[in-house]
């Protein structure tokens, strides 16, 4: 089913013009049509609100790294007592994927593609690849259908040329979902996991994300 703007208003119980800057900034995907957007349904249930504001790119990167027990040397006293509030604040909320999806929500960008199923197999074995979310061994998932992980920015053009990836169009479903950061450790800490598999609006994922944000948050700090 497709909706308006007007109809995605009243499903998420904001104004129009929310519902209308949600798809114009692409937080939710729409094709225009004419002078009116149309969004798929299924976008529309993928929408999650924030719970409260995000952190940096690289404060959630400081963040993720300090609950993995990574040390961080140029960390003021002060950051690092902030940096263990919201640790705290992720042990204590009633729902931790939403708290850990919404601090860590510019992490990284994101970008969409297809590529041949054919070529999913090989492609998750590129090591250019650090795989994340359902396609961790750690999510207890194992998606064989699509690929998740994160990219160097350097890396991501070859990474298109080489493996023919097509960026994805609105309402298509990609098979391939990179999040593109600089720098990438060799292994992604635990909290990055978790909030890939936060985003995601099944159960069995958010339940994983949970999982791995206790473990991830029961010592830290």
């Amino acid at each position: 089913m497709a909706l308006n703007i007007s109809q995605l208003s009243e499903r998420l119980g904001v104004s129009p013009n929310r519902a209308r800057n949600l798809v114009a900034h692409g937080v939710i995907k729409g094709e225009r049509v004419g002078n009116q957007w149309v969004i798929e349904e299924a976008e529309a249930a993928k929408y999650q609100p924030r719970m409260g504001r995000p952190l940096s790119s690289v404060n959630a990167w400081r963040l993720a790294l300090y609950s993995s027990g990574d040390q961080i040397p140029d960390a003021h006293p002060m950051e690092r007592s902030r940096l263990r509030e919201h640790l705290a604040s992720l042990r204590q909320a009633p729902d931790s994927a939403a708290k850990l999806r919404s601090l860590l929500a510019r992490r990284a960008d994101k970008a969409e593609y297809s590529v041949s199923p054919a070529d999913l197999a090989d492609l998750r074995d590129d090591p250019r690849i650090r795989l994340s979310g359902v396609s961790h061994p750690d999510s207890g998932l194992l998606a064989s259908s699509e690929i998740e992980g994160y990219v160097n920015r350097e890396d991501l053009g070859f990474l298109v040329r080489e493996w023919f990836l097509v960026k994805a169009r609105p309402g298509q479903r990609p098979n391939v979902l990179l999040h593109v950061a600089e720098d990438l450790p060799q292994s992604l800490p635990a909290l990055f996991i978790a909030a890939d598999l936060a985003e995601r609006p099944g159960v069995r994922e958010r339940q994983a994300a949970r999982d791995l944000i206790m473990r991830s948050v029961l010592h830290a700090g």
